[in-house]
């Protein structure tokens, strides 16, 4: 039987299991803050409920990397996953024609993509070990889409959705590349806090993209 609060050590800041073993790892969950504030300014019709999600993430994440046990890190993926919904669900609403089966479709198409990148990544992990989760490769590629589609209907709230599409990536490697840059450097503290900033400044932009009011002349 699962023990919800037995420690856990994913990390390369972390060398034991107390409270405060992950400094850089939890301290950088300021950026979900910081990106949750100012997307709370927006004061638009989707940013203050976008604006908590955030910044629950931060909060979720801030607890994992604190506390650092198997409930922990539960929450910190639900929180994921419901802002993923979330977004997947009311970004129909850039678009000119939306409908609640358009906002249904929406969310199946990301959790088709999410299942396959997932089924992509059990198959290639045996020899790739240091590939990215299907939720996130998933993720990005739907943001891809959703850009696309953006793109013809809201230009302005596309523009911070391709930039979201450009962060991304790079926030991912420095995610990935935490345990092998530990096992081959000196270096003490991985690269997981890079992680959390480059990913708030994603949220940041796609979720601006979301929230922007959308001009009838766009």
């Amino acid at each position: 039987m699962t023990n919800w609060f037995d420690s856990v050590d994913m990390y390369c800041e972390r060398l034991d299991p107390s409270f405060w073993a992950e400094p850089l790892n939890a301290i950088s969950n300021l950026s979900f803050i910081v990106a949750g504030f100012l997307l709370w300014r927006l004061r638009s019709p989707r940013s203050k409920l976008i604006a908590t999600l955030v910044i629950l993430i931060g909060l979720g994440s801030f607890s994992f990397h604190t506390f650092a046990n198997r409930l922990t890190g539960l929450i910190d993926v639900l929180v994921i996953a419901i802002y993923l919904v979330t977004f997947v669900f009311l970004i129909p609403k850039q678009w000119f024609r939306k409908s609640i089966l358009i906002q249904l479709g929406s969310t199946l198409l990301f959790i088709i993509m999410v299942v396959l990148a997932q089924l992509l990544m059990n198959l290639l992990k045996p020899s790739a070990p240091w590939l990215p989760p299907g939720m996130y490769l998933g993720a990005w590629l739907a943001l891809i889409v959703y850009a696309v589609v953006t793109q013809y209907s809201n230009r302005p709230a596309a523009r911070f959705l391709w930039l979201a599409v450009i962060v991304f990536p790079f926030s991912l490697l420095s995610r990935q590349v935490d345990t092998p840059l530990c096992d081959l450097t000196s270096v003490s503290h991985g690269s997981h806090w890079l992680w959390h900033l480059l990913n708030g400044l994603t949220l940041y932009l796609s979720s601006y993209g979301l929230c922007l009011k959308r001009d009838a002349k766009s």
